[in-house]
């Protein structure tokens, strides 16, 4: 159960983290913010895609108990 957590946690911040670069880069699918077109942004969202997939990916591979 807690593997099942880890992986849907994980795949939430990525998608946080793809909102947040997706508003860093302007982007129209993004409703507009302060954190429009700020670069800031898409290196925060990246960082935080990296960090979600990090979670999910050892969340899965680790033995469940």
């Amino acid at each position: 159960m807690k593997r099942v957590v880890g992986v849907i946690a994980g795949v939430l911040v990525a998608a946080m983290g793809l909102i947040w670069t997706l508003q860093g880069l302007n982007s129209t699918l993004a409703p507009q913010s302060f954190m429009t077109g700020s670069p800031l942004w898409v290196v925060l969202g990246l960082v935080t895609i990296g960090l979600g997939i990090t979670v999910a990916v050892w969340s899965w591979r680790r033995s469940p108990r």
